[in-house]
C-alpha cells in the first residue's frame, strides 16, 4: 500500500505535476490535510481554553499561529516557479510541524490530554511527512530540469 507521505502530489487522479508551473493548491492532497489538521487544533484548543489560559497564555496563542503557519507557507510555496523559493517556504511549514508537536506535547506534560491529543500528534507527523515528500520531489525535479 503507498503511504500517505508518498502520494502528496496527488491532485484529482493526475500523475505527479511538473514544477516548472506553479501547483493549484487546492488538488494537492497535503494542503488538504493541513486544513483537516488546522480545524482539528482549533477544536482542542477551545476544549481546553480555560486550562490552557491558567497554565500558559501564550502556549495557545503559539499553538494557533503554528499551525496556521503550517498550511499559509504550504499555499505559498505552491505559487512561486522557483524549486528553491518554494522548499525555503516548505522549510518553515516543516518547523512549524515540529512547533505543533512540541507544544501538545508540552501540553500533555501539563494534564490537557484528550482522547483526540494522540490523533492530532499522528496527523502532524503525517503532514510533515508529506511536506518533506513534497519538498524533495521538487528539488528533484528542478535537479532533472537542469541536467
Amino acid at each position: 500500500m503507498i503511504s500517505p507521505a508518498s502520494r502528496w502530489w496527488q491532485c484529482a487522479g493526475r500523475s505527479p505535476l511538473s514544477w516548472r508551473m506553479a501547483h493549484n493548491p487546492n488538488r494537492l492532497h497535503v494542503v488538504k490535510r493541513a486544513e483537516v489538521l488546522v480545524t482539528d487544533i482549533h477544536a482542542f484548543a477551545r476544549r481546553h481554553r480555560r486550562r490552557l489560559g491558567e497554565l500558559s497564555p501564550g502556549l495557545r496563542n503559539q499553538l494557533l499561529r503554528s499551525c496556521v503557519s503550517i498550511s499559509l507557507n504550504l499555499v505559498e510555496a505552491c505559487g512561486y516557479h522557483s524549486a528553491g523559493k518554494a522548499a525555503a517556504l516548505l522549510d518553515v511549514s516543516i518547523g512549524s510541524c515540529n512547533e505543533v508537536e512540541r507544544v501538545l506535547s508540552l501540553c500533555r506534560l501539563l494534564g490537557l490530554e484528550d482522547e483526540r491529543t494522540a490523533v492530532i500528534l499522528h496527523e502532524v507527523g503525517v503532514v510533515r511527512a508529506m511536506l518533506y515528500g513534497f519538498r524533495r520531489r521538487i528539488m528533484t525535479a528542478e535537479r532533472d530540469a537542469q541536467k
